[in-house]
Parts: C-alpha cells; structure tokens; sequence
C-alpha cells in the first residue's frame, strides 16, 4: 500500500470511530468544529510522515513541533465527546478544561513556529541550542499572556466584568421578583452602586454617571446565556494575543526570506503563508468574540468564519501532501541532501505556484535576490 493510501484509510478510521461514538453518545457535533479537528488530524499524519522521510535530519525536529501542535486535535475531539460528564462531576470542571485546552494549544502553535524562525535564523547552531531559544522566547510570552490562568483556574470568575455583572444579576433577580415589567438599567442604577478596580482590587464607589453607564454596558449579558461571553472573554485575550505572536513571528520569518534569500526545504514558505493566514484568522475569531454581546449570535458568526479556517487548513494538508511527494521523489531527495552539504552552491526550489506568482506580478528578469526568485549562477 502507497504511503499517501495508507494516511487517508489511518484518517477515514478515525473519522469513523469519532462519527460512531458521537452517535451512540447522542452528542451534537457542529460540522464546521467536526471539519476543523478532522483536517488539523490529517495534517497531523502528514507531519507524521515527513518525520520519517525526511531527508534532512534538521528539519524532521521542524515537523516533529508541528506534529505535537496538531495531534492537539486528537484530545479537543476527545474532550469534546466527554465534556457532557465532565460536567456532571464538576460544574467548573468542563470550562477550566476548555481554557487550559486553548492555552496550551496556542502555546504549542507558537513554539513550532518561532522554532522554524529561529531555525531559519541559526541553521548551524545545534538542536539543542535552538530549543533552548525557542522554549525561553515561547516560554516568556506564555507566561506573561496566561499567568492568571495558571494561578488561579476560576481566574475567569474573578475579573471586573464577571464581578460587575454578578452583581447586577443579583439586584436584576430581586426586582424581577416584586415586578411585572423589564428591569431597566436606570432602575438598577437606583438600586446598585457598583465598585471601582484597579488591578482587581477595589478603590471606591463608582460616580452616578460612571455607574449607569457601566450597568448600561453589561445589561445586556444579563439576557439568556450571554453571561459565557463575559467567562470566556479572558481566554479569548490569550488568544488574540498569542495569534498576534505568532503572525509576528511568521512575518519576520519572510522578511528575512526576502531579506537573505536563502535555500530552504520545499514547500517550506507555503507552509508558513498558510499558517500566517490560519494565525489572522484567529485573530478575527478572538476578537469578534471579545467585541460580541450576543452568545447565539457569535456562535453563528464563529461557524461562518470557521470554514474561512477549514479551507487554510485543506490548502495546508495539500502542500504537506507535495512536500511528502517531493520528498519521497529522487530529485527532491537529492536536492534536500543539497540543502545540508553545500547550501551555498544551489539556488532555492521554485514550484509552479513561484513560477505563477513571478511571471503574473514581476519582471523576472529585475527581480534579483527577492523571496521568489532563482539564485543568480556566479
């Protein structure tokens, strides 16, 4: 059996055993976070692949980080067929679980590609040295971005807003109670004085005007479920935060690539395009997410904008997939084993999509030393 024939049946079996278990659990699996998981778990096999044939022994770590980063898929698809018990045991339990699950995503999404940077950077120093950068510098941000979350797990239940708004449902409830008509804002500004913070701490009463007006803002979260946008909304900072990281990363990994110009392995700048477009997309999703009131209406917006995040990923899994040819190929073995001797002696590969891009919006002839150009003969 061909090696690509033996990915897609490791790939249906999965997608198989995944659509059994949902249907004798009777869960509801959306078809865009069932879409997403399954193409990022092909990816995954694809990377799994290129670890094994990998020509240059450099590049297998490369790919070992983005192995780890997508096998990721594996345990969401798994955490989502057990959240529905998971809650049953602890109330908090499912959403301390879906928090650290994003956290340590987005941690592994960052270390594979500042390592690639970094590797591109420093292609003579040792593995180890380069996992050293790249643990210090993933290490640092992580921390910084998601501190609160390892300190306190219900770190989410105690920011402002949460607060705030615990308090307003409580004074909302009581009047509810004796009335007929909907609670306005102004009735419970009346009611209700709420605290100033500072660095989640109180420093005061809040005045008149600054009180109706912050009761105004989280008013609308007192409406069905809205209240998970505000528990949520932590997270979805890291996020965004980690996804500006990593886009920052990427882009400077191509402005050395245009700066330089150096050989690399195939298909290696297509892979990290993808992944700049997938790291902005995330961007988009946190922040629509942080900027939504309405819980229904970001779930719909964010099933809209997942299939933007699918069709990355399916273009990802099609470049992995002629990687994998390239590299299973003599030519491109040979040229990869180029890559390691005398890098200096060879000009970068150049596929058909250079060849589109070049000839469609360059003179070839003026472009000299640029991202998609041959290395001039000397």
């Amino acid at each position: 059996m061909k090696l690509k024939q033996k990915i897609l049946l490791s790939w249906a079996v999965v997608i198989t055993i995944t659509g059994i278990v949902s249907t004798i659990l009777n869960l509801k699996i959306s078809f865009s976070f069932f879409a997403t998981n399954m193409i990022g778990i092909l990816i995954c096999f694809f990377f799994v692949a290129l670890i094994k044939h990998e020509p240059n022994r450099k590049n297998k770590f490369l790919f070992i980080n983005f192995a780890i980063f997508f096998s990721l898929y594996f345990f969401m698809i798994v955490f989502n067929l057990i959240e529905p018990y998971i809650s049953n045991v602890n109330v908090f339990s499912a959403f301390i679980g879906a928090q650290y699950e994003k956290g340590f995503y987005y941690f592994a999404l960052a270390f594979a590609v500042v390592y690639v940077v970094i590797d591109s950077f420093f292609r003579e120093i040792s593995v180890r040295s380069k996992y050293l950068i790249v643990a210090f510098i993933t290490g640092f941000f992580f921390i910084l971005y998601f501190y609160n979350f390892l300190l306190n797990p219900k770190f989410a239940y105690s920011t402002d807003d949460v607060k705030d708004y615990v308090s307003i449902h409580k004074v909302y409830t009581q009047l509810s109670a004796g009335s007929h008509n909907e609670i306005s804002a102004e009735e419970i500004a009346k009611t209700l004085t709420l605290k100033a913070w500072k660095d989640n701490q109180v420093v005061g009463d809040l005045y008149p005007g600054k009180n109706l007006e912050r009761i105004k803002e989280l008013y609308p979260y007192l409406s069905g479920t809205n209240y998970g946008v505000l528990l949520y909304k932590p997270v979805y900072v890291y996020v965004m935060q980690m996804s500006v990281f990593v886009s920052f990363f990427i882009i400077l990994f191509f402005g050395y690539q245009y700066k330089k110009d150096p050989p690399q392995g195939a298909y290696i700048d297509k892979m990290m395009f993808l992944l700049l477009l997938f790291s902005s997309l995330e961007i988009l999703h946190a922040w629509s997410y942080i900027h939504t009131v309405e819980w229904d209406k970001y779930a719909q917006m964010l099933n809209m904008g997942q299939y933007l995040t699918i069709l990355v990923l399916v273009l990802l899994a099609g470049v992995l997939n002629a990687r994998l040819r390239f590299v299973t190929s003599a030519s491109g073995e040979f040229y990869e084993s180029q890559l390691v001797s005398s890098a200096q002696h060879i000009s970068r590969w150049r596929d058909w999509v250079d060849n589109l891009v070049l000839f469609s919006f360059f003179n070839p002839k003026a472009v000299e030393g640029t991202l998609f150009s041959q290395r001039r003969k000397k």
